[in-house]
């Protein structure tokens, strides 16, 4: 994401900002939700300490922006991940996505919302030409987040739908 980003993008109901150490525990909060960490696909260690480490290091990188309601609550992440290609380089230009959202705030229309703004900002403001996300085969509302957001299918890899979108 060479060029730089507008942070926080603010709505009625949401602020997107980016994550930084200081939201370690909150983000380790919401992670303590299993199902929530399995649905969105994210590999995270079982070792309490090692997932510590691993979040530390994407808040330090900064790819994880943050969903908070305007009194400055967690409710969600958008993540944003280097793709690398089989031989070991970084893919220039494309980006894998992930987000997740807690789950008393589903069916609200939050993450689409946020997803709608930050896809917007993406596309505005960085060099990121091609999104790719996984989601669950059985995650049914993601699936059709994805699809509403032109995401097209393109594999099934381990109980996983590739997606791909052109920014």
């Amino acid at each position: 994401m060479h060029k730089q980003l507008l942070w926080p993008i603010k709505t009625a109901r949401l602020v997107i900002k980016m994550g930084c150490q200081d939201d370690l525990q909150a983000v380790l909060n919401l992670l303590n939700d299993g199902e929530l960490v399995r649905l969105s696909g994210l590999q995270l260690p079982d070792d309490q300490m090692m997932r510590g480490w691993a979040v530390n290091n994407w808040l330090g990188q900064q790819q994880l922006l943050l969903i908070t309601d305007p009194a400055g609550q967690l409710v969600g992440l958008i993540s944003l991940f280097p793709i690398y290609a089989s031989d070991g380089n970084y893919q220039v230009h494309a980006m894998e996505l992930g987000y997740l959202l807690r789950r008393d705030c589903w069916g609200r229309g939050i993450m689409s919302e946020a997803l709608a703004f930050f896809l917007q900002a993406l596309a505005k403001n960085s060099d990121v030409k091609r999104l790719q996300a996984y989601v669950a085969i059985n995650n049914l509302r993601s699936r059709s987040l994805l699809k509403k957001f032109k995401f097209d299918q393109i594999g099934n890899e381990n109980g996983y739908l590739k997606m791909v979108k052109a920014l």
